[in-house]
């Protein structure tokens, strides 16, 4: 019987699904809100462009995050909340962050 310290370090691959998801769901959120700017009729608020932008950014960090999960499976626990765990924290952090700063422009 194993030693009960003794934990299995996880398997990051689980999470590549997950995070191409979410990569592509923010860009996909991130294209719809630049067209809906450049399709306005009206000159859109700066505050708006500024959101859309804080929106582009998780994008590429989440994206970020899928190829660190592709191209470094190999991490302890340690590793992951110092490595792609920070990544997905910042990029949802910015995603939050812009979605209100948009509509606040937007109002």
């Amino acid at each position: 019987m194993p030693d009960p310290l003794e934990l299995e370090p996880p398997d990051p691959s689980r999470d590549l699904p997950v995070a191409a998801v979410m990569a592509v769901l923010t860009f996909l959120v991130f294209a719809g809100l630049i067209a809906w700017l450049v399709t306005r009729e009206s000159a859109p608020e700066p505050i708006s462009w500024v959101g859309a932008g804080l929106v582009g950014i998780g994008s590429l960090v989440l994206t970020a995050w899928a190829l660190v999960l592709n191209f470094e499976p190999d991490f302890g626990w340690a590793e992951r909340f110092g490595g792609d765990l920070l990544l997905v924290g910042f990029g949802v952090l910015f995603v939050v962050a812009g979605l209100p700063t948009f509509a606040a422009g937007q109002i």
